[in-house]
C-alpha cells in the first residue's frame, strides 16, 4: 500500500506537483532532521543538510524513476550529505591543526596578510596558465575541495591520474613562486598530504 502510494507520488512529482512535494516534506522533515542531528550535532549544519536534502529531492525529481521508497531515497540522500559535511569539516579541522602546528599563532600580522594575499593573487595566475586538464584537477581539489576519488569519477579518469595531476601541478607551482613565497606554498603541501 505504501509503495503504491509513493509510487503515485513519485509520478506526479515527476509532472512537477509542488502540492506532493509540500506533503512529502511536511511528512518527513522532523525525521530527518532527528536522524540527520545524530550526524552532526550542530543545528544549524543539520538544518541546512535537510534542506538540501528536499532540495537536491525536487532537482532530481525527473530522474527517480527506480526510486521504491520516498522515505528510504530521502534518508540515505540525507545522510550522504551528512557525512559528507562532517568529513569536510574534519579535514578542516585538521588542516587548521596542522598549520597551528606549522606556523604556531594564526597570521595576525598586516604584512603577513597581504604577502598571503600576493601569494594568492600569484597562484591564481600561475594556475590559469595549467595545461586545462591540470587546471580543472587542481580547481576541484583545492577550491571545491573535492577528493581524488571525487574527482576521478567527476572527470572519467582514474585517481592515480588525479594524484599525478596534483603532482604535477603543485611541482610547477613550486618553480614558480619566488622564494619569499615558499613557506606559504608549503601549505598546499600540508593541504595536499590530508587529501
Amino acid at each position: 500500500m505504501a509503495k503504491e502510494k509513493d509510487r503515485i507520488r513519485l509520478r506526479q512529482l515527476k509532472a512537477g506537483d509542488e502540492s506532493v512535494f509540500s506533503e512529502i516534506y511536511d511528512a518527513h522533515w522532523e525525521s530527518l532532521f532527528k536522524y540527520v542531528i545524530r550526524i552532526l550535532p550542530d543545528q544549524d549544519d543539520a538544518a541546512d543538510i535537510v534542506q538540501e536534502t528536499f532540495v537536491t529531492f525536487w532537482e532530481l525529481r525527473r530522474q527517480l524513476d527506480g526510486v521504491k521508497t520516498v522515505k528510504a531515497y530521502l534518508f540515505v540522500m540525507a545522510r550522504n550529505l551528512a557525512f559528507r559535511r562532517f568529513r569536510d569539516y574534519v579535514k578542516r579541522t585538521e588542516v587548521e591543526d596542522k598549520l597551528a602546528q606549522f606556523y604556531g599563532d594564526p597570521v595576525v600580522n598586516l604584512e603577513q596578510l597581504v604577502g598571503a594575499k600576493e601569494l594568492a593573487n600569484l597562484l591564481d595566475a600561475e594556475i590559469e596558465k595549467l595545461p586545462k586538464r591540470m587546471r580543472e584537477v587542481f580547481v576541484l581539489s583545492r577550491k571545491e575541495h573535492l577528493s581524488y576519488k571525487e574527482i576521478a569519477e567527476r572527470l572519467h579518469i582514474s585517481d592515480q591520474t588525479v594524484k599525478k595531476q596534483i603532482n604535477n601541478s603543485l611541482k610547477y607551482l613550486r618553480l614558480k613562486i619566488d622564494e619569499e613565497y615558499i613557506p606559504y606554498l608549503m601549505l598546499l603541501v600540508i593541504i595536499d598530504k590530508l587529501t
